[in-house]
């Protein structure tokens, strides 16, 4: 996953813990609950053991099909958690670097 995408989307759980209008939590719940679930696929591949549970775990909280029902109070805490774990993990999912031209044949 491009580091570009994990740091947007650390950036807008960030900024949900303020208060803003109903639309931008949809639009965090869509690409929170995408960017997990990718980073899920991605750290199971890489055979990690707890992080595709915890980012799994992570999508189904910001799921927009099923959603779950928190006061301002809790949902922003939980932002705030999400945004750092994704933060502190980032290097379990960001792109390894292609050593093939370095190769000798």
């Amino acid at each position: 996953m491009p580091a570009a995408v994990i740091y947007i989307c650390v950036a807008m759980l960030f900024i949900g813990a303020a208060p803003l209008p109903y639309g931008y939590y949809m639009l965090l719940r869509l690409v929170a609950c995408g960017v997990f679930s990718f980073a899920a696929f991605i750290a199971f591949d890489r055979k990690h053991i707890v992080l595709p549970w915890v980012y799994g775990f992570m999508a189904l909280v910001f799921n927009p099909i099923i959603k779950i029902h928190l006061p301002k109070e809790i949902w922003s805490v939980v932002d705030i958690a999400s945004g750092i774990v994704l933060l502190a993990t980032t290097k379990a999912v960001k792109p390894i670097p292609n050593n093939s031209l370095s190769r000798t044949v």
